[in-house]
């Protein structure tokens, strides 16, 4: 039978030690992170994400993309107009965007018509938008002045609408 009295210390029943007793570098050792490690770790992830930044900038490619699905919008919203109103629509390019000839000024917003990037350029000539509701098939050709290779086609059979062509 045990008894405890001052001094004496109970036994302990498991044979393993206390964890005070363990090594630090042993598995049973609860370990935390130093103020070192986490700074590593930090600017590890630093670098990894200013790399994504740098990697995600914008291709003269990516942004022809853009002015491309902003110009396939204004021409289909054009074609509409010119078919409602029974209008004959013409799309020009001019060098710092595009006119939409024959619609009233009240038809569509004007704002959209200037180029996001100015060095985008239009290769091919002016397009007819309607106001038939089958049109002969047009294609648009977009090229990016600084790099003449980076080029983007959309166009229409007439009857489906404007979309990237490969």
């Amino acid at each position: 039978m045990r008894t405890s009295a001052a001094g004496n210390k109970p036994a302990r029943l498991n044979s393993a030690p206390p964890l005070s007793f363990v090594r630090s570098g042993s598995s049973l050792a609860a370990r935390g992170v130093t103020l070192l490690e986490l700074l590593v770790v930090v600017t590890l992830m630093a670098l990894a994400s200013a790399g994504a930044v740098l990697a995600m900038r914008d291709s003269p490619q990516h942004r022809l993309d853009l002015e491309a699905q902003q110009l396939m919008t204004w021409l289909e919203a054009a074609r509409v107009q010119a078919r409602t109103r029974g209008l004959v629509v013409r799309w020009v390019p001019v060098p710092e965007g595009h006119v939409l000839e024959g619609l009233p000024p009240d038809a569509l917003p004007a704002l959209g018509l200037r180029w996001r990037d100015p060095d985008t350029r239009v290769l091919s000539g002016p397009l007819v938008l309607g106001p038939e509701p089958v049109l002969t098939a047009q294609t648009v050709v977009l090229q990016h002045t600084s790099q003449p290779a980076v080029q983007v086609r959309l166009g229409t059979d007439g009857v489906r609408p404007f979309r990237l062509l490969p």
